[in-house]
């Protein structure tokens, strides 16, 4: 039901970059760039009358689930929407901080950071919902080519090898670019954009299945998807705000393996960012516009087993592509956390799989893993409405989350780790099905 024959959205930007020098979940310690680079946190609060929710995206690696929840539950405090009905995800630039325990030991988030970042949330929320006026929307899957590839290559022998390491091995005679992908791409670009009655934009929403790290700044930088939304509001003439979602990206990025990295990869961002936004604006263009209504939320937390010792790999397959560099970086890399792992036995994880949908036409699913593509295309495509966005990393972190298949092919995504990859085998199938229940839950009225 809508409130006086229309739903109401109002949006909002909060600058998010941390004030002091910050290090990313690599180890690295990254410092402030400039205006052009903040690291920036966008939030879209919806009403039809009767339900609220809200959509925020930020500019960091990953936010673990506590964070999520702190934040969620605070911004219920102060705005009324129900924690349920807000969907808080990382876009994963890589030029940021991580919220939450990775991979690295010894390198854990900053505490401070973490309570202010919460508190930069709320803010966007809080300001979306006091802007809140009459709004109507349009939705649908803007078409790209070449931007995205799936990173994943199948070697003669069934193995796989990742796309860098091309560039970190470019005489090697055991690898060759015309390996075929392990698996697909999407190259649609999912989009809702949210006007105003006469035209007037309030926001664009986006999603799109590509890892966001093709600057490779050593400043705390939005990366790609902070580049299209840069790029929106060039082309509108206005400071919208432009919450961007990371799609199913799990195998997926922006290296084509046949041309190798670009010579500058902070001008190529820009013409990533360039070309995601010029596809969403040109496909909206004619798209009718619907009134905001029949806002529907559903989700469920499950606890997912990980996967057992006797089934985990720690880079003992050669991952990095050669023998000796490649143990040295298993032992780095995986070493404490196999023993940890050894003493812990058997774990699971908290996972939390929902669906937002509107006017019965347009909705969003939500997972926290990095999902790999393939499962994507297929919440996508089972789903019972017309256009879908999948927001991954979202309300939550259980690392990377593959096919069954792609275990057979081993691989960086696959190798058990404490945060980074842990679920069992079957934990994609789970979610997969859990999402699209979900998302016939919003159909069928909630």
């Amino acid at each position: 039901m809508t409130h006086n024959g229309i739903g109401r959205a109002g949006a909002a930007t909060v600058n998010i970059t941390p004030t002091r020098p910050v290090a990313t979940y690599s180890g690295n310690v990254f410092i402030q760039g400039n205006e052009d680079s903040d690291t920036l946190a966008h939030a879209v609060v919806v009403s039809d009358g009767e339900q609220k929710g809200a959509v925020v995206s930020v500019d960091v690696l990953v936010i673990d689930r506590a964070t999520i929840l702190w934040a969620k539950e605070l911004a219920q405090m102060r705005t009324g929407i129900p924690a349920g009905n807000i969907l808080i995800g990382a876009t994963h630039t890589h030029s940021a901080p991580a919220v939450g325990p990775t991979f690295r030991v010894g390198s854990q988030p900053d505490p401070f950071y973490a309570d202010f970042l919460v508190s930069r949330i709320v803010e966007a929320i809080e300001k979306g919902h006091a802007e809140m006026r009459p709004a109507r929307i349009a939705a649908g899957d803007a078409a790209t080519e070449g931007l995205t590839f799936n990173r994943r290559l199948l070697r003669p022998d069934g193995t796989v090898v990742h796309t860098v390491v091309f560039q970190e091995r470019p005489n090697a005679n055991d690898l060759d670019p015309e390996f075929p992908p392990e698996g697909p791409v999407d190259e649609d670009v999912g989009y809702v954009m949210f006007e105003e009655p006469d035209g007037s934009p309030i926001a664009c929403l986006m999603s799109f299945s590509c890892h966001n790290h093709s600057s490779c700044a050593r400043y705390f930088h939005r990366d790609l998807f902070g580049r299209a939304g840069d790029v929106v509001r060039k082309r509108l003439g206005v400071d919208v705000p432009t919450p961007f979602l990371a799609g199913a990206c799990g195998d997926t990025m922006w290296v084509n393996p046949k041309t190798g990295l670009p010579e500058d990869q902070i001008a190529f961002t820009w013409e990533l960012g360039g070309k995601i936004a010029d596809a969403v604006l040109a496909d909206a263009k004619d798209k009718p516009r619907m009134d905001l209504s029949e806002l529907r939320f559903a989700s469920e937390v499950m606890e997912i087993p990980d996967r057992p010792l006797a089934e985990s790999e720690f880079c003992e397959d050669n991952c990095r592509g050669w023998d000796v560099a490649s143990r040295e970086f298993a032992d780095w890399r995986y070493g404490p956390e196999k023993l940890v792992l050894l003493e812990r036995g058997d774990t699971a994880c908290i996972v939390e799989v929902g669906a937002m949908s509107m006017n019965d036409h347009v909705a969003i699913s939500t997972n926290p893993a990095e999902l790999f593509v393939a499962f994507g295309l297929e919440i996508k495509d089972r789903s019972p409405f017309d256009v879908t966005l999948i927001s991954e990393l979202t309300n939550g972190y259980c690392g990377y989350v593959p096919t069954e298949k792609a275990f057979e092919g081993k691989g960086y995504e696959t190798h058990r780790t404490t945060y980074q990859s842990r679920l069992v085998k079957s934990g994609g199938r789970i979610i997969t099905e859990k999402a699209v229940e979900m998302l016939s839950k919003c159909k069928n009225g909630g």
